[in-house]
């Protein structure tokens, strides 16, 4: 017969080898990518040489690899080129601009040589995508090298990358070189490029560029040296550590300056020295200072030693330690820009998901963060911005539109699959801001916050998948929450409660509160009195084994309600005629579809 002390021993001891086995099941690879290229600027051209180490720390062995070709898809009939014009809703200039390029305006990227440890490999080119089947096998644990030789045509800008901009930047590199794919827990992904998101692998990078001295260089580098070279050009030495992408740009017109954010890290300004860009940048410059206080505090502490804001692109784009942004705009535009870039570098620069699968946890998670940033700078007075009572309310109201459009798809579909431009913009970027908002409003407000922090504690420099996110908020909470991930993000349920009844009762009023919609939730409910009163209740989602504590209301908590059932009765000890309203979800936080039957006034 075992003890009870010997049986709760052994149940410690397994639970203490499940939770070892979980922690050590991540695994990811890593690379060290050695790069040397040789600019043309006369034909928008350079040579190219990369020498790659490939660590393989998966369980698996790996029998083939996937570069990325990007600037192929800069072709007419190219991938990007036919989905841009046959999209249901073409992105404006996107429909024409890759098939009218020319034949000296095209991008390219032709591949000479491919070799593992020295030895010819032989692949093939699907388009943005080449395979090459290995050599030598590699084996858990065991690393190779690939070295490769190619020439790339830089296309005419249209899209992120590229040279000659519509404001004037000669020089986008982002996309530039060819890059490995990644291999993760979930296989190989080779998604083929057509203009939407990007997975890479982390790693190192040291690269060296040979260019035209007339040009100032900024890249997403820690590291930036220059050297002239005595025959016309200025060779760039740039190195960047722990990274999963790397970026330059160039101009002739280039102008830059640099503030030190704090003791640790600095910013660095690159832009075209004309128009009213040199005042303007550098007023916008300390503004961004002053928001990397807050975000280092509410979204954890930015590990590399530097970050570069550059003028280039044809919006705003992010990669590790840099951003492309169009310059010419106001401080306002600049600052507004900047916070979503900027906040980039903690929702994928440092926290890389999977963007291609889980663009709501990219675009989504950093639109809700830029948000919080802009209402901290107005509230400081240095951005002119209107706020309204509940500052999410414009993301709410736009989701609300898109679920009730017909062309309403859920959040978890890959990001070049969806049928319209307009769902996956809804979905990526305004999805991810109510999936976050709203879990605030289910776990509560404190719980919430230690759960951002932690998230990034726990999976800075890795890959986070949804799940690893949800469990990390259940740590945090001490509830339950699979159903909010199954139910807001892998389906298409929708959440609309209403206030069905009020009546009175001998001793007491009765409030019967209904479910319309397929999505359950808790429930927050304010009672308001004739007298100035607030009554405050919180029902608990059955499923969630629990409650959230106390959030931004102190609550009375009633006993938790089951999805099965469509009502729920709440008995008020007040009589009916003290009773001014009564509303369910003060906050606002609650996605509900039907906002118009959620109160009721006496």
């Amino acid at each position: 017969m075992i003890s009870l002390k010997s049986l709760a021993f052994f149940t410690m001891l397994v639970f203490s080898v499940q939770l070892m086995s979980q922690q050590c099941d991540y695994w990811q690879q890593r690379v060290d990518y050695t790069m040397k290229i040789d600019m043309d600027v006369k034909k928008h051209s350079y040579k190219g040489f990369q020498h790659l180490v490939y660590y393989n720390n998966s369980p698996d062995t790996i029998y083939k690899v996937y570069y990325h070709l990007f600037y192929n898809a800069f072709k007419p009939g190219s991938m990007m080129d036919v989905r841009a014009r046959t999209i249901l809703d073409p992105e404006r200039g996107m429909d024409t601009s890759i098939s009218r390029l020319n034949k000296n305006e095209i991008g390219y990227e032709d591949i000479k040589i491919l070799k593992q440890c020295g030895v010819d490999l032989k692949f093939e080119m699907h388009e943005t995508i080449l395979k090459a089947i290995l050599n030598v096998p590699l084996n858990p644990g065991d690393s190779t090298i690939l070295d490769m030789i190619y020439e790339v045509q830089i296309p005419k800008m249209c899209r992120r990358a590229g040279r000659d901009s519509k404001q004037g930047v000669d020089y986008s590199m982002s996309q530039w070189y060819p890059k490995l794919a990644e291999y993760d827990r979930d296989g190989w992904h080779p998604d083929p490029y057509i203009a939407r998101e990007f997975y890479g692998v982390w790693g190192n990078y040291n690269v060296v560029i040979d260019l035209d001295e007339k040009y100032v260089l900024g890249a997403g580098a820690e590291k930036i040296s220059s050297t002239g070279l005595g025959n016309g050009k200025t060779r760039w030495s740039l190195k960047a550590t722990n990274v999963h992408d790397f970026v330059w740009a160039a101009d002739r017109d280039y102008k830059y300056y640099t503030l030190q954010a704090n003791d640790r890290t600095k910013f660095n300004f690159y832009y075209q020295d004309i128009g009213k860009r040199d005042s303007l940048w550098h007023v916008f410059g300390p503004i961004m200072v002053e928001a990397f206080k807050f975000m280092n505090k509410r979204y954890g502490k930015y590990q590399y030693p530097v970050y570069n804001f550059i003028e280039g692109g044809d919006g705003g784009m992010e990669y590790p330690m840099a951003t492309l942004i169009t310059g010419k705009r106001s401080v306002n535009s600049l600052v507004g820009l900047c916070a979503h870039e900027f906040m980039h570098s903690w929702y994928q620069m440092q926290l890389a998901t999977n963007e291609s699968l889980y663009a709501w946890m990219d675009e989504g998670f950093t639109s809700f963060a830029a948000v919080e940033v802009l209402l901290y700078l107005t509230n400081k007075g240095l951005i002119k911005r209107k706020i309204k009572d509940f500052p999410f309310s414009r993301e709410y109201k736009s989701y609300i539109r898109y679920m009730k459009s017909e062309v309403y798809e859920p959040m978890n579909i890959h990001a070049d699959h969806f049928n319209t431009n307009y769902a996956y913009s809804r979905t990526a970027y305004t999805g991810g801001v109510v999936f976050l908002k709203q879990l605030e409003y289910v776990i509560g407000k404190k719980a919430f916050d230690i759960g951002l922090l932690d998230y990034f504690d726990k999976w800075k420099f890795k890959h986070p998948s949804p799940n690893d996110f949800i469990r990390v908020m259940e740590r945090a909470s001490d509830l339950e929450l699979d159903w909010y991930l199954q139910d807001f993000v892998e389906s298409a349920k929708f959440t609309d409660f209403a206030i069905d009844s009020v009546y009175a009762e001998s001793d007491h009023t009765t409030l019967v509160l209904e479910n319309k919609g397929s999505l359950h939730m808790p429930v927050d409910i304010v009672i308001r009195l004739n007298n100035g009163k607030k009554f405050y209740y919180n029902i608990p989602k059955l499923l969630m084994f629990g409650h959230k504590e106390q959030d931004i209301y102190t609550f009375e908590f009633l006993k938790p309600w089951s999805w099965v059932n469509k009502k729920y009765k709440v008995e008020i000890n007040e009589d009916i005629n003290s009773i001014k309203s009564i509303e369910i979800d003060p906050s606002q936080r609650l996605f509900d579809l039907n906002r118009n039957d959620n109160v009721w006034e006496n």
